[in-house]
């Protein structure tokens, strides 16, 4: 049985009267790397402040290590944190940045092993070379690795990541995940990661929350969301690109999308949920398959925007429905103004109950998935 360090219990917070947190449950296990996944402004940042104590929470409990820390101190709490911005202090050089948590009161080091402490996580993060140097002589990048290295030198039982890597380029970005997972398996630590990126959520993490407007709506691996989402709102948050969705109308055993041919079947999709009588389908844009125009069982569209992503291209699809986004097949070529055919896979897909967003219908263990 998996152990758990981080456990929020109906955590709720607002500000000025304004909900921030409506209920957060949360856990984290010993010895992974949890992503907070979610957009600006939906509740990651005061999460990870209310699991530090830093917020006086409205209602609901925090435990570490199976203690309730609800209304202990922060620095009761072994934490420590890393936040968007580099909070170094100028006064100090790259050493006694890293060292300052060391040299506090309540967790003072001798100088020996301040010294060897700061320069082993120093080798960690690649910045040995510039201990001496001014911290408002360094460049964004290292800046935040000395931020990082001043969160790492202390050992803590758990790390808790607040956009830590947002500010910097994304060659930046992605060597300082790599570093961080590799930093991770090394000192076997736990680390709470809240971040807006997708990408960068799914390359570091070991489970997944998503987070948004106050509330978390569902935790997993990746994989395990990508199979069973648990409603709409999952699936426009998740993905690059993002879940598709069409309006549908059902007659009888059959499902009617709207603006296509494509006829599907309420039995593909299992027995749906009680209660729901209009809804959508969301579709994970990998199983929609991109044809030529007038191809046999293919619904009409027309590709209305092509995006170079470097190493592969996207495209925004236009149909009389609506519109999607799908990442093209190697080889693929389509150009602005095209007439195209899409197709949904058979099998693929997941009805969500129109008003509440819920997913209704059983999940397919034999259909596609996305991932």
């Amino acid at each position: 049985m998996t152990e758990s360090l981080l456990k929020l219990q109906g955590v709720k917070k607002a500000y000025k009267g304004l909900p921030a947190l409506r209920g957060i449950d949360l856990e984290v296990h010993r010895n992974e790397i949890f992503a907070l996944l979610g957009p600006t402004g939906a509740g990651k940042s005061s999460t990870i402040q209310a699991t530090a104590g830093l917020l006086d929470l409205d209602a609901g409990e925090v435990f570490l290590g199976g203690r309730n820390v609800t209304d202990a101190d922060p620095s009761a709490r072994d934490l420590s944190i890393v936040f968007e911005g580099f909070n170094l202090l100028p006064v100090l050089n790259v050493f006694d940045n890293i060292a300052f948590a060391l040299r506090s009161p309540t967790y003072r080091e001798d100088e020996a092993e301040i010294t060897r402490r700061v320069q082993h996580t120093a080798e960690l993060l690649r910045i040995s070379q510039h201990l001496d140097r001014d911290v408002e002589t360094l460049s964004g990048g290292e800046k935040q690795r000395v931020a990082i290295a001043r969160a790492l030198v202390r050992q803590p039982s758990m790390f808790l990541l607040d956009e830590p890597l947002s500010a910097l380029d994304l060659k930046l970005r992605e060597g300082l995940r790599s570093e961080l997972r590799q930093i991770h398996r090394e000192q076997n630590s736990t680390m709470l990661y809240a971040t807006h990126d997708y990408h960068g959520a799914i390359s570091i993490a070991d489970r997944i929350g998503i987070i948004n407007d106050g509330r978390i709506l569902q935790s997993g691996t990746i994989e395990e969301i990508f199979a069973a989402p648990a409603s709409a709102a999952v699936g426009r948050l998740i993905g690059s690109p993002a879940m598709a969705f069409f309006d549908v109308r059902t007659e009888g055993d059959e499902i009617m999308i709207k603006g296509c041919d494509q006829r599907l079947h309420l039995s593909q999709f299992g027995r749906t949920g009680p209660g729901a009588s209009e809804f959508e389908l969301g579709v994970w844009p990998e199983d929609i398959e991109l044809v030529d125009a007038g191809a046999a069982r293919s619904n009409n569209a027309t590709v209305y925007a092509v995006d170079n992503r470097g190493y592969e291209s996207a495209a925004q699809i236009q149909f009389s429905g609506g519109v999607f986004r799908k990442v093209l097949a190697e080889g693929t070529t389509l150009h602005q103004g095209e007439a195209c055919g899409f197709r949904l896979a058979e099998g693929a897909g997941f009805l969500f109950d129109k008003s509440s967003g819920v997913r209704v219908s059983q999940v397919n263990e034999g259909a596609p998935h996305g991932v």
